[in-house]
Order: C-alpha cells, then structure tokens, then sequence
C-alpha cells in the first residue's frame, strides 16, 4: 500500500489495523514471541551473556560463542553423569593424606629441611638478615615456616605438617581441574594417580617449599579457568594472585606461565591480550624479587649437566625405573587422546626442565626436585589417557562414565603396586648417600662434657645446620669454636670463620670435629685452621656414621698448651 493509499485509507491511526502500533500489527512488540527475543542468561550461566531460544524446534540453547557452548555441554554433561565436586575430590585427598602422613615424622631431618628449620627458627631481624644474604627467593615459605613454628614447635613430623597439607589439597584440586578440562570421571583418575605416586608422598614429607609450588599452580591453573569462563574481568584477581604465589614458592614453577597461554588460546583466543594483561600484573614483584637474589649465595644444583641427567630425570622424579614407565605410557596415551587440552599439559610436564637444561650454562639450576610441579600434569595426562581409552571401549554411551571410573581405579591400583618398592627406599632413614646426623649427633651427646668445643668440615653449611637441629633441645650445646660471629649475627648458615685460631680455643682443651668428607677431614677450613688442629691437637677417638659422616675427638697436647 503507497503512502496515499494508506493514508486515504487511514492507515496512519493509531486505531487502523495497519498501523504498526496496532497491538494486533505483526511488528508490534506484544505479538513478537518471547522464544526470539534475547534473554538473560540463568543464574548458573556465565553472566553478561545472552541466548536466544527457540521453542518451536525444542534445540538446546545457542549461547554466545563457542566456548559458552562448549561450558554448557560440559555442565549438561557432568549433571547427567551426577558426580559432584565433593565425589572426585575427597578419594583423591584422603588417599594422599593418609599415605603422605603416614609415619610423617619418623624419619631425622634431612639437610635441606634442616635449612627450613634453621631460618624458621630465627627471630625476625635474625631472618632478615639471612634472607638479606641468601635464600631471598624462599622468603614467603620462610616467613610462613617461621609462623607455624612459632606456634606449633619444630619437631619432624611439625616441620612437614604443611607440606602434607599441601600435597593432599593439590590432589584435591588436580582432580578438580581434570574436571574442567575433561570430565569428572578424568579428574578422579588423575587425582588417585596423583596421590599413589612416590613422589607425592616423599614432598609430602619433606619441609621444603615444593608441595607449595606444586599447590600453587594447580590452584592458578583452575583460577586461570575461571577466569576465562566468566565475561567480567573482576574473575582475574584471583588468577593474579596465584601466579605471584607460584612464582614465590619457587621462581621455577614460573616457568608454567607458558602452558596457562596455551589453555587460554585453547580456551578463549580471543581474551589473549586480557590474560597477557593480567599475567603481567605478578611480574614486576617475581623481577625484583629475582634481581634480589643476583649475587647470593645458593644451595649447588643436584641434577647433573651432562645430557644423561636429563634422561634419569622421569625416574629420578617419580620414583623409579618402572614407576616412569608406566606414568609415562598413560601421557602419551593422554597426549593422543586429550585432544587440543593435551597439549598445554604436555607444556607444562616437559618444557620447564628441558628449558632450564637447556640454560644450565648461564646458571645451573636443574635439581629434580625443582621440577615436582609438573607431577600434576602428568598425572592428569595418565587420567585423561586411562579415561579417553575407556571411551573406546565398546558398550552403551550411558555407561562411559562407569567404565572411565572403573578403568581409572584400576589404574592407580596398578601404578600404586608399580611404586611399591620406590615406597620401601621412602621409608628408610637416612635415605642412601645422606649422613645421619641424628645417630651422630646422639652419639656426640653422650660423650662430651662440659668445656668441650666442636668444628666442622666438609660441607660446613649442611654440616652446621644437620648438627644444630639435632642439638636444639640440648641445654649447654658445645660451642663451634672456629666462629667469631655466630650465623645468626651474621646473617648466614655458617657465621664468620676464626683468622686467630689460637685466640678462638683459648681453654678449650678437647675438641669434636664433625666431618662430611673423612678422606679429606678438613676440607673446608681455612689453612690456619686446619694447621692449627692438627698441631696444637692429636687425634683420638672417632666413629663413623652412614653417609660418610665421621666425628673425631682432638685433644690439646700437653706440651704444646705449655708454651
């Protein structure tokens, strides 16, 4: 109908049936179907985005995107299977809870634990200072060590509290994150995988700061998810905070930061630039906390340099020849069958030691014991190969998620019977190679008296801090006569060595020289304090200990003292 049609017609009243404000007119707002109009997402839907829905065909919703759409069949897909949170990760927790504080304090203090309990000890300056020296890059685990042990004491099984704490809740959340990377019954597998697994329980058991780091990064990884699942940028923060505690822990774990890329390209590449904006914002504290520990003084790696080290180190890691083995068979399976989430798990297992051996020559820092972080990827991957096999299997599609669970128990049963002999080398105290400095220092304390003094060689830091965790509850301790200015005054583990020998053991007639290398009894010494000993001072009694610990009573010589 022409405009003068229209209005010959009347067609221009509010009244006519033509007129678009008519409520029976076609394009009037009444008469649109509410199933075309865009609507508010549920409440259980990522806010701030939209959906249109079309009753007439009955489809599931098309929500914004496919990564939206990808969310929603995840979440129809895990509520038909009916597995809650609580379900996958309560088995994985207490299983690594019960194995990892399992006769926790049973085995002596080992070296570098005796390093946590040194600067935990400390008063506040005192720690200052130290961290002032070395060791700047533990501070955050020293600052927390310091306030559990001022509250909860120091004995071992105290000393590893945390650690077991930590491993347990890092399964937990691994069979957390399996879940949103894969499906629930994936996320329980790798949790159980993970929580029988050596290695989980031997950091389980050990005061240092790597069940931390470990925590940290699977905590990142799924904030980093939950970032990306929601629109608003106020879901970063968290994801932020994360990677700052990671990098905390332990500057190496850091190194994860490229697998959280490719689980954001993987996820939602167009929120690139955001995560990379976010990523950034932990930066500038890791850099300057980094910058701090240029120059000081750090523990020497344990690894290796030659290309054999990186080759042993899946079984160095992870316990065994065998436990490598078939955890290794499961990821490869996992990498095959995990689709494009495989590959930044793979990121995050392999890249991290390969690079730092690869920069080994610029600053060694390749020690298995920096890289437990990548556990967790790995044992997702054994998940997700066990579970994406399970799939395979012939059956009903109803009973998948049956078959992934049965498949995934079996296989942490089997990997658990696989790690049992890596168990047994667990339990024994002093572990091959280590000194034993609580069957040393026991011995040391029935045979000194009153007056006595003490030196060290060897490994004098280690030597230093082994001996003095064990004498701690001791009320008159003998004195470390080659120190001028004790470790605590001077902000170090060893103190201010002696340049007037004679002057340091004025009176003191015996003298116990702990030694962490007999075959060259005092190497680490100064010339003049070695010289001393051995002339103003005659061997006697002395007894040896496992792991190539020897203590030697030296007394003064008579006509010596009489000059």
């Amino acid at each position: 109908m022409s405009e003068r049609e229209a209005l010959a017609s009347g067609a221009d009243h509010p009244d006519h049936p033509d007129h678009p404000d008519h409520p029976d007119h076609p394009d009037h707002p009444d008469t649109i179907p509410i199933s075309v109009i865009p609507q508010p997402r549920n409440s259980h839907h990522d806010q701030g985005e939209w959906e249109i829905r079309d009753d007439s065909t009955g489809d599931r919703p098309a929500t914004g995107g496919r990564a939206a759409r990808r969310r929603e069949e995840k979440r129809q897909e895990e509520k038909r299977r009916g597995m809650g949170r609580a379900a996958i990760t309560l088995p994985p927790m207490l299983v690594t809870f019960v194995a990892g504080g399992y006769r926790v304090g049973a085995a002596q203090v080992r070296e570098d634990e005796a390093a946590t309990w040194w600067a935990a000890h400390l008063s506040w300056s005192d720690l200052g200072r130290l961290l002032d020296n070395t060791d700047v890059v533990l501070a955050p685990y020293y600052v927390l060590m310091h306030i559990w042990v001022s509250v909860a004491g120091s004995s071992p099984a105290v000393l590893r509290a945390p650690s077991v704490v930590a491993t347990a809740v890092t399964a937990g959340l691994l069979a957390l994150l399996g879940r949103r990377m894969f499906d629930a019954p994936t996320g329980l597998a790798a949790g159980l995988v993970f929580a029988v697994l050596p290695v989980t329980t031997r950091f389980a058991q050990e005061a240092r700061p790597f069940a931390l780091a470990a925590l940290s990064v699977v905590a990142g990884a799924l904030l980093l998810y939950r970032a990306l699942d929601h629109v608003g940028a106020d879901r970063s923060g968290g994801y932020a905070f994360g990677m700052l505690c990671t990098g905390l822990f332990h500057p190496v774990a850091a190194t994860v930061v490229v697998a959280y890329l490719l689980i954001t390209l993987a996820t939602e590449r167009q929120r690139t630039g955001a995560w990379l904006a976010v990523t950034l914002v932990p930066v500038a504290p890791l850099f300057a906390v980094l910058m701090l520990a240029r120059g000081q003084n750090h523990q020497d790696p344990q690894g290796g340099t030659d290309v054999h080290a990186l080759l042993r180190l899946p079984q160095e890691l992870l316990g065994s020849q065998h436990v490598a083995l078939a955890v290794g068979g499961l990821a490869l399976l996992g990498v095959l069958l995990g689709r494009r989430n495989g590959v930044p798990l793979l990121v995050w297992a392999v890249l991290p030691p390969v690079a730092l051996f690869g920069l080994r020559s610029y600053g060694n820092l390749f020690t298995p014991s920096y890289f437990v972080f990548t556990v967790p990827a790995v044992a997702l991957l054994a998940g997700a190969g066990v579970c994406g096999l399970a799939k395979l299997l012939p059956g009903r599609e109803r009973g998948a998620a049956t078959r992934q669970i049965l498949l995934g128990t079996v296989a942490a049963v089997a990997v658990a019977a696989v790690s049992l002999s890596a168990f047994n080398g667990l339990r024994t105290d002093p572990r091959p190679g280590l000194p034993d400095y609580q069957a040393a220092s026991a011995w040391l304390r029935t045979q000194t008296r009153g007056g006595d003094g003490v030196v060290y060689s060897g490994e004098l830091d280690k030597a230093m801090r082994g001996t003095a965790y064990q004498l701690r509850a001791v009320a008159d301790p003998p004195d470390a006569v080659y120190v001028t200015v004790s470790p605590q005054r001077d902000g170090t583990y060893t103190g201010q060595p002696c340049s007037a020998p004679v002057v340091c053991t004025k009176d003191v007639q015996r003298i116990w020289l702990v030694a962490t290398a007999p075959r060259t009894p005092y190497a680490g010494m100064t010339s003049d304090e070695g010289k001393f000993l051995q002339t103003e001072y005659k061997a006697g009694t002395a007894k040896d200990f496992a792991g190539g610990l020897r203590i030697t009573l030296f007394d003064r010589l008579p006509l010596k003292s009489a000059r």
